[in-house]
């Protein structure tokens, strides 16, 4: 269940902010579905049954687990980050980093790199198709104590409010 729950973790802080000229300052819902796993031991947690500590601390961070799979949270983007070219798709304490970041019209692509307890690679693709909505996808190949997992997931993001109801950064 570890392995499960720093993927979701990682999973959680790809969520991107704004390309310039994309997005819209404020709080931001976005929903993920895991796909295509290769690996049975990876589920998405019935949140009812982790420990109350962390689920204390995922809910502080705006995340919700989904009935049938899949998460929901809410993050602040900030008008720096709506200014920005670079989305940033990590936080700056994450094991994760961004490489080879691209913009091609409202589309944002970037290889991951994750150095650490879990190591690994992947990419994600994001697209606005509005300044209050995104679709994305990401592939991730993660090792940790020597068990590999690979999956897909899928990001649906909406704007909900000029108003951050989160703190910037989650």
């Amino acid at each position: 269940m570890r392995v499960l729950v720093i993927g979701a973790a990682c999973a959680v802080l790809l969520a991107p902010a704004a390309m310039a000229g994309h997005g819209k300052v404020g709080t931001w819902q976005v929903t993920t579905k895991m796909g295509g796993m290769d690996n049975a031991m990876v589920k998405m947690p019935d949140m009812s049954k982790m420990p109350p500590e962390v689920q204390a601390r995922m809910k502080a961070h705006g995340v919700q687990m989904n009935p049938g799979g899949g998460m929901t949270t809410k993050y602040c983007m900030t008008e720096d980050q709506v200014k920005n070219d670079k989305p940033q798709l990590t936080r700056p304490d994450s094991p994760c980093k961004a490489a080879n970041m691209s913009v091609k019209g409202n589309t944002f692509s970037a290889d991951v790199v994750c150095t650490g307890e879990m190591n690994g690679k992947g990419h994600t693709e994001v697209t606005f198709d509005s300044p209050e909505h995104y679709k994305g996808h990401q592939t991730m190949t993660m090792t940790r104590e020597g068990q590999t997992m690979t999956h897909e997931m899928f990001m649906d993001a909406k704007w909900l409010s000029p108003t951050c109801t989160v703190p910037a950064g989650h």
